[in-house]
């Protein structure tokens, strides 16, 4: 019997995810998908808030995930992230984790 180990890296985010620090955690992403993870995990435990350009940064960053073989994971969503992403139809697009 076999076990193949997957490589990941996890990103949380703390506190709001909008036009203010969305530059900032697009860097960390792009540099945590820099080290060729299997899985990127950005975790949204600990994020109060998410807008519109924080959404446009993630499809950003799983289309890069995507492209170089990987996957992008959103753990820790709200109910609310979590409608928002239902309503935006991105649900469909990322993975989400418990």
């Amino acid at each position: 019997m076999s076990t193949v180990l997957e490589q990941q890296s996890v990103v949380a985010v703390v506190g709001e995810l909008d036009l203010a620090t969305v530059a900032r955690t697009r860097e960390q992403l792009h540099a945590a998908l820099a080290g060729g993870p299997e899985r990127l995990v950005v975790d949204l435990s600990a994020c109060t808030f998410v807008d519109a350009s924080a959404l446009s940064m993630l499809v950003d960053v799983h289309r890069r995930a995507y492209r170089a073989g990987g996957v992008l994971t959103l753990r820790g969503c709200s109910p609310r992230v979590l409608r928002l992403l239902s309503l935006t139809g991105l649900r469909r697009v990322f993975d989400v984790a418990a």
